[in-house]
């Protein structure tokens, strides 16, 4: 079995930062867009390939 240390209870071990990622509050600069806007331009890109796939030798014609 393992012996216990001498005083109290409250020591414990050194805090790491190993392996853990560190999130700020505070706001950075730059455009912020929601991830549903960025499904929705996927999902729209994704619309036009398949349309352009069907239909783009009659728009464009080659």
């Amino acid at each position: 079995m393992a012996r216990r240390r001498r005083g109290g209870e409250d020591e414990s071990m050194p805090a790491t930062g190993a392996g853990l990622i560190r999130y700020f509050k505070e706001d950075t600069h730059g455009v912020k867009v929601s991830p549903k806007t960025i499904v929705g331009i996927a999902v729209g890109i994704i619309i036009l390939e398949v349309l352009l796939r069907f239909y783009g030798t009659a728009i464009l014609g080659f």
